[in-house]
This record gives C-alpha cells, sequence and structure tokens, in this order.
C-alpha cells in the first residue's frame, strides 16, 4: 500500500505491462492501435477529441480516473464489473482464465501501488443479450460499481442497438 506519495513502484509496474502487451501483440503500433480500438469512452455533446489543453483527455477516462480517486479517498474497493456473452464468461477455459480475472491479474499489484484494493465481478452469462440483462443490472454487477464492462461483439455486432442502448442508460442510473 503506498501511504507515502512515493508513485515510482506503480510507475515501474505499468511500464513492465505497457512492455509486455508491446511484445505480445506485435509492436507500439500494433498494440496502441489494440487498446484504442477497445476502450470506448462516452463524453457529453459538444466537446471536441481534438483539443490541445488537459480537457482533450476523453471525458471517460477522466470520469474513471475521478472514481479511482474516490476509492482511494473513501479507502474502499474499486469495482469493475463485467457483462457479456459466453466469451467473457470464459467457456472453454476454466473461470480464472476469463478476460475479466486475466485483467484483474493485470491490474491488482499497480493499483496496490496506489494503495488501491481492485475488486473484479464477472457476471457474465453465454447467450443471454443486453434485453433483458439491462434490466437486473444492479442484481447482477451492484449497484455499487464503479466500472461496466459489456462485451456485446458475439451476438449483437451489426443488429439492432436498441437493447444495448437501454443497458447503458439503466448503467448510467446505478449509485455509482
Amino acid at each position: 500500500n503506498n501511504k507515502s506519495g512515493d508513485f515510482s513502484q506503480f510507475f515501474i509496474e505499468v511500464a513492465r505491462l505497457k512492455n509486455e502487451f508491446t511484445k505480445l501483440y506485435g509492436g507500439e503500433n500494433s498494440a496502441r492501435f489494440l487498446l484504442h480500438s477497445g476502450i470506448t469512452t462516452f463524453q457529453p455533446s459538444g466537446r471536441r477529441e481534438n483539443q490541445t489543453d488537459v480537457k482533450s483527455i476523453p471525458y471517460g477516462l477522466t470520469h474513471t480516473a475521478t472514481r479511482i480517486l474516490n476509492a482511494k479517498r473513501n479507502n474502499r474497493p474499486f469495482k469493475v464489473s463485467f457483462a457479456g456473452y459466453s466469451v467473457t464468461v470464459g467457456r472453454g477455459n476454466y473461470f480464472h482464465q476469463s478476460y475479466p480475472f486475466v485483467l484483474e491479474k493485470l491490474l491488482k499489484k499497480p493499483m496496490s501501488f496506489l494503495g488501491i484494493t481492485l475488486q473484479i465481478r464477472n457476471a457474465a452469462i453465454g447467450g443471454v443479450p443486453s434485453f433483458p440483462y439491462g434490466w437486473c443490472l444492479e442484481n447482477f454487477l451492484g449497484e455499487d460499481v464503479d466500472v461496466i464492462s459489456w462485451d456485446f461483439s458475439m451476438n449483437e455486432a451489426g443488429g439492432v442497438p436498441n437493447g444495448l442502448e437501454a443497458y447503458i442508460r439503466h448503467a448510467m442510473t446505478l449509485r455509482r
């Protein structure tokens, strides 16, 4: 746990993870492409992505950083919940090999260097679309979640977006 404000261990671990990711995924350009295409954030209308000051940081990332700081400030775990289909569940692998728990393994150490406990929840269910799943988010993901991940690529990609829109709108009503 980081009590002194020395974040050197954190930055060393982040650099190590970045280098490992770059090696695993074919070099820096490929790794950046994967990272960019794999993270979606939502921002209020009227914001421009090409602003040149601090405001150019995507709103969703700033919001997530604020939630991380709030978890630290309130001495509580930072909670990330995952929903989606069989790919997120980890079908064909052991449960601990599913994407949410692989991510937990990667992020737990750097988060601990910040003095934050990371809590991961894998609530994915194979073959269940965003509707009606999205109407029961408190039960599946928890109403106290800081970040929600939804993998809709298998069954809803290119389909009618109404269920996903309802899911996102409902997720925005959760307590945090």
